[in-house]
């Protein structure tokens, strides 16, 4: 009985002397890192975007924060027969494009025309420009963009259509400059 007792003695000291472990996330790289934890318990979340639509879609996320969803779509722009025999016939040589940002796309001059909505590969002879739109959301909200594009004749300082549509992500989006698209903007403006 006292060899019981003073095995039992010795293991609560033993064990008492022990000293704790703190379990927690110790991945860095987690949302919800804990400098302090001793070892990995499992609990490790990780940022991400949940919309299978996106560009950087992560399937393994836990938690999407605000604007953690990247979004884009190709673009073409392109003009149609109309718009050539509309520049044609008011001495236009090429149309200027410029997009949201008033950034400069390009510009196709009264050469080229499509019959069909070209698809959104450049072409090296110059009768289409491609670019791609870029935005951040949500899968929940915010994963469409607005985007507005503008052409100039010859470059100079109005613009003779201008056009505000919604994108989704993905896909090829198809711009076509008519001798329609004109008129209708220009009796807006005027």
């Amino acid at each position: 009985m006292k060899k019981l007792l003073l095995v039992l003695l010795v293991s609560i000291v033993f064990f008492s002397c022990e000293e704790s472990r703190t379990g927690g996330c110790t991945d860095t790289f987690a949302y919800n890192y804990e400098s302090f934890a001793d070892f990995d318990d499992g609990s490790c979340l990780y940022e991400g975007c949940f919309d299978p639509e996106a560009d950087n879609f992560n399937p393994e996320a836990d938690i999407e924060t605000e604007n953690s969803c990247q979004y884009s779509k190709n673009v073409v722009y392109y003009l149609e027969y109309s718009a050539v025999e509309y520049m044609l016939d008011w001495g236009i040589s090429y149309y200027a494009f410029y997009d949201n940002f008033g950034a400069y796309i390009g510009s196709i001059t009264n050469d080229f025309y499509w019959t069909s909505p070209p698809n959104c590969l450049p072409q090296v002879d110059g009768s289409t420009l491609t670019t791609t739109i870029v935005w951040t959301g949500n899968s929940t909200e915010n994963n469409q963009a607005t985007f507005t594009w503008d052409a100039y004749p010859d470059d100079g300082p109005t613009a003779d259509y201008s056009s505000t549509i919604y994108v989704s992500p993905g896909g090829c989006l198809q711009l076509a400059l008519t001798a329609n698209g004109i008129k209708d903007y220009k009796k807006l403006v005027d």
